[in-house]
């Protein structure tokens, strides 16, 4: 979280929670109290420190706001707030996580990788009922925990499912904005922004990352991180080659690095003559990209992330998807950190497509950097003299342990138990 300080009069230095930003000095230079000294602390240890203090003429100290929540313990008040904030099924999440990975694992054997996407395709006709009963899906996006750790082939990273299956959820949300009557083409959209990188299974992952990533023994050959440009073209071929004939589906594939402007790949289309599904994925594509960018420290926050989606509209983007995109998920996306303006810290809940910029916040700080017990809620109003002064932080996407399917024993006993 984005530390926030603040001058603290002595008489509520020992009431507030955080740490001394900067160290308090005498008027001969002498160091008094440290930087970075946890006030809980000072509390139990030195509680003369206030009177010492003001001997030597100080009244304000530089205390840094330390997080009064964590994402671990958002998720967990989560399920007791009221109203309930709908969530995407988890296990669902981590069964197509989990078959995603097969198919790249064995993308090489033509049958094994032809049956793992027709068994995905089943997957994937559930979650147009999944999206449709989760309004605010960007806390149903999945956070890749476990980049450093799983590999799938050779050295792709497990963020890799990952990515593909925030995908498909961010345009499934959208298409069905969009068509809200039209289901036949949402569920097309989401197995299009599925598998919208399939195509990129054929090559290792240094190719991916350009040159200057590969490993020890890996040489990248000239011009082949410009062949990863064809992965739309094998994506679709792929598809197609398993009987897969949905224009929707393959439009998605094939079109999303397509820009509105006319200088995308790989057929350079402009503007309507790009497929509706292509320039859908396309946006939800980027918006994931930006979140969840390899290096943590390079990632956007969602709030910086529709902020520059809406920045390339007419340049990369259909303008009427992104107003789509902007209309589900606000300004400040739910599980957005939040700053207000009377000072306290919250998290947004849920926004309303009518109400951007005054969403449903639970609040986890009180003005003074004080944990709030138990949370409470707000909704900000127009009318209201209280609103978001700055975003801190993203608390998002959640973290999924991995799927362990059931060995053969266990689901027969499940089985026997259920009856």
């Amino acid at each position: 979280m984005k530390k926030k300080v603040w001058n603290v009069a002595l008489g509520e230095l020992l009431d507030v929670e955080g740490v001394v930003a900067e160290d308090v000095v005498s008027k001969s230079q002498a160091v008094i109290l440290p930087a970075g000294v946890s006030l809980p602390a000072l509390r139990e240890t030195r509680p003369e420190i206030v009177s010492l203090l003001l001997k030597h003429g100080i009244t304000h100290v530089k205390v840094k706001s330390i997080p009064a929540i964590t994402a671990t313990e958002f998720r967990t008040a989560l399920g007791s707030i009221v109203p309930s904030v709908a969530e995407l099924n988890p296990l669902l999440t981590q069964i197509a996580i989990h078959q995603f990975g097969a198919i790249y694992r064995n993308i090489e054997d033509r049958a094994m990788r032809e049956r793992g996407i027709r068994t995905m395709m089943t997957i994937a006709s559930r979650l147009p009922v999944e999206i449709r009963r989760t309004p605010q899906i960007t806390l149903s996006l999945v956070g890749a925990a476990e980049r450093e750790g799983a590999r799938l082939r050779h050295s792709v990273p497990i963020s890799v499912p990952i990515h593909s299956i925030n995908v498909a959820l961010l345009t499934g949300y959208v298409a069905q904005k969009i068509f809200p009557v039209w289901p036949a083409f949402v569920e097309a959209c989401v197995m299009g922004g599925l598998f919208h990188d399939i195509g990129k299974a054929f090559f290792p992952q240094y190719v991916w990352n350009g040159p200057g990533s590969a490993r020890r023994g890996e040489k990248i050959i000239p011009g082949e991180s410009k062949i990863l440009n064809c992965h739309p073209l094998l994506g679709e071929t792929l598809l197609k080659d398993t009987d897969v004939h949905d224009p929707h589906i393959l439009g998605a594939v094939r079109s999303h690095h397509e820009k509105w402007s006319g200088r995308g790949i790989p057929d350079r289309l402009k503007g309507e003559d790009i497929s509706i599904s292509g320039r859908i994925v396309a946006v939800a594509d980027a918006f994931e990209n930006l979140t969840s960018r390899f290096l943590e420290e390079d990632a956007c926050r969602s709030d910086q992330a529709i902020s520059t989606v809406i920045g390339l509209t007419n340049s990369d983007f259909d303008s009427r998807i992104v107003r789509a995109l902007l209309s589900a998920i606000g300004l400040y996306p739910p599980g957005t950190v939040v700053s207000l303006s009377d000072q306290r810290v919250g998290i947004v809940l849920e926004t309303k497509e009518r109400d951007l910029l005054c969403p449903r916040v639970l609040i986890c700080a009180d003005a003074l950097g004080r944990r709030v017990s138990p949370f409470e809620t707000l909704k900000i109003r127009k009318e209201g003299n209280i609103y978001i002064k700055e975003a801190l932080d993203d608390f998002s996407k959640r973290k999924l342990d991995p799927y362990v399917p059931l060995s053969a024993s266990s689901a027969n006993s499940v089985k026997m138990r259920l009856g």
